[in-house]
């Protein structure tokens, strides 16, 4: 899965979310050498340094309307506690 996270100092990078589990991410971002984990904490998801990070997920091929908003349900859903841009 494709998404953006964005981190509080405004850097937005570009990420594939190798596994997702209830409360941990394992996500391989453009400009870092290595795959790492973000953890959740309440409705927060978490760097391991402690910074809350936001998502917006992406989708590999053109949606309507109607079914993007229907995808970021089921990611919201999924993913409770991170942000659906």
């Amino acid at each position: 899965m494709l998404a953006l996270i964005r981190y509080p100092v405004g850097v937005i990078v570009e990420a594939v979310i190798l596994a997702a589990r209830r409360n941990r991410l394992r996500v391989a971002a453009a400009g870092f050498p290595d795959a790492f984990e973000l953890r959740r904490s309440g409705s927060r998801w978490l760097t391991d340094s402690g910074d809350a990070v936001e998502f917006e997920f992406l989708s590999a091929r053109a949606e309507t309307g109607e079914e993007a908003s229907a995808s970021k349900r089921v990611l919201a859903a999924r993913f409770a506690g991170a942000q659906v841009v």
